[in-house]
């Protein structure tokens, strides 16, 4: 009995495939078989080429941008208002600093601008940079100790505080922090929860939020800065308030919140963490480089093994961050949970307020005060939700359709092809290693 071999075997099954033209590379004509192969080789390369597009298009993450009107955009638009930071310039607080902790003040006169120049990450003047850290170390001080304790209280320049026409104490409201733009006074939107409101003030589709600010030392005249920003939001919102000014600040967002579907492909080129910013990642790297922590975020726990930055490395983390944006080798990926907000601002001088009928202006130094007016706009403010175009399930399908197309690869030719490979081959390869002891040939011995 002839037993069959995996030649055999290979060719019955080009031979009843359904995979297209397969079939006759067996014909007995050599101008067939070339001819078929051609055609076969051709539509394997079309599919491959439009499988590789797939895939390609797929890790783009293509998708719809569509308007949420659901429950999902009352809930994100509800009572939404940003974290606002009301923060007294550096030179300010080195100036404070420098009458404590210096007497020479014809050698320090500089100093205040080369401490923001540094912070700010901006080119310096190295003798500088060397004098202010010789004072740093012979008074055994720090950077974030000297932005902590010589820096002015919030009830000191935050004077009055209004939200939604209800005066709330700003001591409530506002704590003071360490922060990427120096000394800050911060608030958080949850401590708006526990104001009380009517119910009128809650049906308004515009937050509003009044503050009376005196960013002054003694006979000295500060400019304060203004910063809101929202969870997500990459870039923030920075205002320069100048004192005897008054300031109207309107303001609307564009959110795109995180989709919670746990299978949406975007999350793969996002993170979903919230209290994730991409700037942050990117400084993270440039402190590993550097061997040393950014003394204003010494509080966040990352890098917590690496020292603080004494100010002679502070212009390393600037530079090793920009090389880090501009060649790519953070891999630091965009947040899941998106917003960018837009800002009008209008000011006009402070004249008349003894003739000012709002009760928020009594007893206002016209000279030395700021009064600024902050309305977040959720009327004209805009929920979006990010629909993917391409799934697995839609990936899979179209793959499908490509193979089926240019080679008829199907689930009838999957299961035949599964089929030789794990069936018929091995079954063949052990028949063809068994000894047919019925068709062996019997040697004699000789002499029997």
């Amino acid at each position: 009995m002839t037993k069959p071999t995996i030649g055999q075997e290979i060719r019955n099954y080009f031979k009843n495939t359904t995979l297209h033209g397969f079939k006759y590379l067996l014909s007995i004509h050599n101008s067939d078989r070339i001819g078929w192969l051609v055609c076969c080789c051709a539509s394997a390369c079309c599919a491959g080429v439009l499988c590789a597009v797939l895939w390609a298009r797929f890790l783009e993450v293509p998708a719809l941008l569509a308007l949420c009107d659901d429950e999902r955009s009352d809930e994100y638009l509800r009572n939404q208002m940003p974290t606002i930071a009301v923060c007294p310039p550096i030179d300010s607080v080195a100036d404070i600093m420098l009458d404590k902790l210096s007497s020479n003040t014809s050698e320090t006169e500089r100093l205040p601008m080369t401490l923001k120049r540094l912070l700010t990450g901006k080119s310096t003047d190295e003798d500088q940079v060397l004098l202010l850290d010789k004072i740093l170390k012979s008074n055994n001080m720090t950077i974030p100790q000297v932005l902590m304790d010589y820096s002015l209280n919030c009830n000191e320049y935050t004077k009055k505080c209004r939200y939604r026409k209800i005066k709330v104490p700003c001591g409530q409201l506002f704590e003071k922090m360490l922060t990427s733009w120096g000394v800050c006074c911060v608030m958080r939107p949850y401590k708006l929860a526990n104001v009380s409101t009517t119910m009128l003030a809650r049906t308004f589709s515009t937050q509003t939020m009044d503050l009376v600010l005196q960013c002054s030392h003694g006979s000295r005249l500060y400019s304060c800065q203004f910063i809101t920003r929202y969870e997500g939001e990459e870039f923030a919102n920075q205002l320069k308030l100048i004192p005897s000014f008054y300031y109207l600040a309107q303001l609307r967002f564009i959110a795109i919140p995180q989709s919670s579907n746990s299978e949406n492909p975007i999350q793969d080129t996002c993170i979903s963490d919230k209290s994730y910013i991409r700037s942050y990642c990117m400084l993270r790297c440039a402190e590993k480089s550097c061997g040393c922590r950014d003394p204003l975020l010494n509080k966040k726990p990352y890098n917590r093994h690496l020292p603080i930055c004494p100010v002679t490395r502070l212009s390393c983390l600037k530079v090793n961050r920009t090389k880090s944006l501009d060649n790519g080798s953070c891999h630091c990926l965009p947040p899941c949970n998106k917003i960018s907000t837009y800002m009008v601002l209008e000011s006009n001088p402070m004249n008349n307020l003894k003739q000012a009928i709002d009760p928020l202006y009594a007893g206002v130094n016209g000279t030395s005060s700021i009064v600024l007016n902050l309305r977040v706009n959720l009327g004209h403010s805009r929920v979006f939700v990010l629909n993917p175009t391409e799934t697995w399930l839609t990936l899979l399908s179209s793959l499908g359709g490509v193979f089926n197309m240019f080679l008829g690869v199907g689930l009838f030719s999957a299961l035949e092809f599964m089929y030789l490979i794990l069936v018929k081959l091995p079954i063949t390869i052990r028949k063809s290693s068994e000894i047919d002891v019925a068709t062996a040939p019997i040697s004699r011995v000789p002499g029997r």
